[in-house]
Parts: C-alpha cells; sequence; structure tokens
C-alpha cells in the first residue's frame, strides 16, 4: 500500500466522484477542500480515500494484502470504512476485532430549503472561531475540519443558542466542488425541541444553490433519520461501516 503524497491527489478526483457509496467526503480529500489520505496499490487498480475524520471509501478490486493493510488501519488507527461488499464484511469478521454498523446516505431533491421556525428562546448564530472551538460532541466541526481557517474558507455552521449556551449545530461536515454533508448536534439538555430541524433548516438555506445537501446517519440513530426526512431528504444507499469494536 502506497501514501499518496498531497500533490497527487487531484489525479484521483474521477475515482472519488464515481463513488457508489457516497461522493462528497471521498471527493473533499481528493479535490484537497478537507484533510484526508489517500492510498493506492502499486498500480492504482484499488484505492482507499479517508477523510480527516476516518471516515473511508474503497475503490477497485484489492488485493487479499491490500485489504490486510485495511484491517490494519482499521484496528490500529481508528479508520472507518464504509462497504457494501458482503465478502469484505466476512473477511474482517474471520480475521477479528472489528464491528459492523448499519448505515444510511440520503440525498436532497429539492431546491427549496425547508421552512426553519426557531423555538421561542432560541437565537441563530453563525459558528464562528470561538463556537468552533468551544462545540463538543460526537459530532462537532473541529472532528471534521482542520482548523478554523479551513472551516471559515469552504465550510459553512448555524449554531442555535439558548443565551450564551450552545444548544444545537449543523455544520457542513464534507464539502466537495457541488455537495456538503450535513452534521448535526444537540446537546442533551435541549433535545426533542426541534432543534435540529430548526438548524439544519437554516443551513440548507445556506447552501442552496451552490451546493446540493447529503445527509447520513447509523439505522440506529433513528433521530437523526426522522430528522433528515422531514427536512425531505431522501435515502438512496445503505451500507455497513467497518470499525474497530469498542
Amino acid at each position: 500500500m502506497n501514501q499518496i503524497t498531497f500533490s497527487e491527489f487531484s489525479h484521483f478526483i474521477p475515482v472519488a466522484d464515481s463513488n457508489a457509496l457516497c461522493r462528497v467526503y471521498p471527493l473533499s480529500v481528493a479535490e484537497g477542500v478537507q484533510s484526508g489520505r489517500i492510498y493506492s496499490d502499486s498500480s492504482e487498480s484499488c484505492v482507499l480515500i479517508r477523510h480527516q475524520n476516518n471516515f473511508s471509501f474503497l475503490s477497485g478490486e484489492p488485493s487479499e494484502t491490500f485489504l490486510r493493510r485495511v484491517y490494519d488501519l482499521v484496528i490500529n488507527d481508528g479508520l472507518k470504512l464504509m462497504c457494501n461488499d458482503e465478502m469484505l464484511c466476512s473477511l474482517f469478521e474471520k480475521w477479528g476485532g472489528a464491528s459492523f454498523l448499519p448505515r444510511s446516505f440520503y440525498s436532497y431533491p429539492s431546491d427549496k430549503p425547508p421552512k426553519a421556525v426557531i423555538p421561542s428562546g432560541y437565537e441563530a448564530k453563525c459558528i464562528d472561531e470561538q463556537l468552533f472551538s468551544l462545540l463538543e460532541g460526537r459530532v462537532s466541526p473541529k472532528i471534521f475540519w482542520q482548523d478554523f481557517e479551513k472551516f471559515r474558507q469552504n465550510g459553512k455552521g448555524v449554531c442555535l443558542m439558548y443565551g450564551s449556551e450552545p444548544a444545537s449545530w449543523a455544520f457542513t461536515a464534507a464539502v466537495s466542488n457541488d455537495e456538503a454533508d450535513i452534521g448535526i448536534e444537540t446537546a442533551e439538555a435541549h433535545r426533542h425541541r426541534g432543534l435540529a430541524y430548526a438548524a439544519s433548516s437554516l443551513l440548507i438555506k445556506k447552501l442552496l444553490p451552490s451546493r446540493r445537501p447529503t445527509w447520513s446517519c447509523q439505522q440506529s440513530n433513528k433521530g437523526s433519520a426522522r430528522t433528515a426526512e422531514k427536512l425531505g431528504f431522501v435515502k438512496y444507499a445503505d451500507c455497513i461501516m467497518i470499525k474497530k469494536a469498542d
């Protein structure tokens, strides 16, 4: 397995663009919008594109030697492989130490954003440098972006504030030339109030028409799936996310 130098990333844009599961994450790396890594075999017949947040996408027909290296990255380096190949999943299961989580991808077919209604007591604020550093959780901008400057140049985000307290935020987790994947998080004390829907609606309005919104979530996250469908997203693909077992 060879690690590709950044100066050669653009060579892999067609590979990223042809990914059947999801384009925006591998494209964000190949286009140089967000940080990540690209690996290939010696003939470039198999390519692995890894986003900064470790979401990774495999193209081509990898040899078992290449897959063993991918497996090592999953077990020892935090890589999360998006896969719809049953044989590959069976192989990783045989090698042991991995977990397999069903995940879904959604597209946004409308050219208009959903109507945003901010619940009483909250106000919307763009994610600035202070909020970028402050926001914590399983889904926060600093997990997906190298630093605030990269986010300021290429990303967008909205945070619903409850006074000085961040309550719910929606931001571009992955950005390519024509798409943007939305990441959302709501602080536990403010859940079940429609805040994720409101923040995401405001973000979609900022994205259209220059970028088409996308959405992805684990199938066990029923709340995220319901929010996506309420916003107008439509599921177009399922996969298995392979990661190190907890």
